[in-house]
């Protein structure tokens, strides 16, 4: 190596060493993004969910024990325990959404003046959440929502109403015939 390239290469390391460790640090991107993960509902648990489209609703509760769900309205009906599950766990790890709107006024171009369902989810820590969902977004793969006293509307995933679709299917009998 000659004497000029060694220069060349040692005034290239003085001056992007620093600014790696100033600017482009990748540990200090990733911390970031974890900060801005932070869970939707900020859910410890979650003691009972209701689901409502138009005039029909499905109510489930966590058991004493904590550790299954039971079907509470309709009686007699069946929801299998890993969907009631699998709800639950989406709700109390949901992470931050896109939020699309923060004027009130946008209810209707979004379908959540007249909203399609909701969801109420109960938890001893705190008072009940209402969720409220609008219609698809132009791609179909989210659905507008809002959440009762949060002067926001987010995009949600559309396993969210996925989940509450087959609810409503196994209540009424149109799932599990083959299962």
């Amino acid at each position: 190596m000659r004497p000029r390239h060694a220069i060349i290469f040692t005034i290239l390391i003085a001056i992007l060493l620093p600014y790696y460790y100033y600017f482009d640090r990748p540990e200090v991107k990733v911390a970031a993004l974890k900060a801005d993960q932070e869970s939707l509902l900020k859910l410890s648990s979650i003691d009972s969910i209701t689901v409502i489209r138009g005039d029909k609703t499905v109510q489930y509760q966590a058991t004493p024990d904590g550790k299954h769900w039971e079907l509470v309205q309709p009686a007699g009906k069946f929801v299998p325990q890993d969907l009631m599950q699998a709800l639950v766990a989406l709700l109390l790890n949901a992470k931050s959404v896109e939020v699309v709107s923060t004027n009130p006024n946008d209810l209707a171009e979004f379908g959540l003046n007249q909203p399609r369902g909701q969801l109420i989810i109960k938890s001893a820590d705190r008072k009940p959440i209402d969720i409220y969902f609008g219609n698809e977004n132009p791609t179909g793969t989210a659905i507008y929502a809002r959440i009762e006293g949060i002067p926001k509307i987010f995009l949600l995933g559309k396993n969210l109403e996925y989940y509450q679709t087959l609810m409503f299917q196994w209540v009424e009998g149109k799932q599990g015939k083959n299962a």
